[in-house]
Formats: C-alpha cells, sequence, structure tokens
C-alpha cells in the first residue's frame, strides 16, 4: 500500500524531469542554430534573434525550463516527505495544477508557433532553400519538438495532480 501511495509524486517526478530534459534540449538546439551565407540576408548571419516567432520559442523553453525546475524542487520535496499529494495538500495540488496548466499552454503555444513559421517558410520558399538553409530549419523543427512534447509531459502531470485530489 505504501509504495501505491507514493506511485503518483514519483511518477510526477519523472515526469518532471523529462519535461526539464526536454525543455533544455530546446533552448541549446534553437540557440545555436544559425543560418550563414542564406537566401534571407546573404550578407551576414540569420540566428534565433533576427526573427520574432523564434525569439518566442527561446522564451518559452526558458520559462518553461525555470519553471519547472522550481516545481521540481517542490514535488521532490514532498516525495522525500512521503506526501501523498503531489503539492502537499489540497490548496498546493491545485496551484500547481493551475499553474501546470498554464505552462503547458504556454509551451505548447511556443512549440505551434515555431512549427508553424517554419512549415511556411519551407513551403514557400522549398525549391530555392540551399543545404545549409534546410539544416536551420530541421533543427527549428526539432527544438519545437521537443517543445510539444515537453507540453505532452505537462499535461501528463495535470492529470496526475487531478487523480491525486480525487483519491
Amino acid at each position: 500500500m505504501a509504495s501505491s501511495r507514493r506511485a503518483l509524486p514519483v511518477a510526477t517526478l519523472a515526469l518532471r524531469v523529462l519535461a526539464l530534459l526536454l525543455l533544455a534540449a530546446s533552448i541549446i538546439i534553437i540557440a545555436t542554430a544559425e543560418l550563414q551565407d542564406s537566401i534571407f540576408e546573404p550578407q551576414g548571419i540569420i540566428t534565433f534573434k533576427d526573427l520574432y516567432a523564434y525569439q518566442y520559442v527561446l522564451a518559452v523553453g526558458v520559462i518553461g525550463c525555470a519553471y519547472n525546475l522550481v516545481a521540481a524542487l517542490f514535488v521532490a520535496i514532498n516525495v522525500a516527505g512521503r506526501r501523498k499529494m503531489v503539492g502537499g495538500g489540497e490548496a498546493g495540488t491545485v496551484l500547481l495544477i493551475c499553474a501546470d496548466v498554464v505552462c503547458a499552454v504556454l509551451v505548447a503555444t511556443g512549440g505551434a508557433v515555431g512549427l508553424g513559421l517554419t512549415v511556411e517558410v519551407q513551403r514557400r520558399l522549398g525549391v530555392i532553400l540551399d543545404s545549409v538553409s534546410k539544416t536551420f530549419f530541421i533543427r527549428v523543427d526539432i527544438s519545437c519538438g521537443a517543445l510539444l512534447l515537453a507540453s505532452l509531459c505537462i499535461v501528463f502531470i495535470v492529470m496526475l495532480s487531478s487523480f491525486s485530489l480525487t483519491k
């Protein structure tokens, strides 16, 4: 019985760590992707700083990473204290659920915006993109995909937290 009591907080902690890793990977990938000598700007280098949508992707990754780091610390404290509820108590769990929903929506919009812009640019300029440009867009796709996977992890965290309230 004791192991089933701790299963929800431990699963939540594992999902938080996975979401944190995905968000960190997304940040690293989008921050290091650059587009040299491209059709967009032949004289220079284009990075995420030159396109607002990619800045949003990076900002969402940083915000999501920071939030998940803080939330993971709270969940780890609850796991160490052998508490049944993810947030420690009913009020803490409800607060975490609300914050997780906001974070999940924010991270999902970041991934969607980046994928949407990348797909649209590739669709419109597909025939004239060189291999360097295609590599840049593939890296952006991977970064945005990691954001969407992190968003799914956060959604599963919300479901587990809601389940802990009903028990």
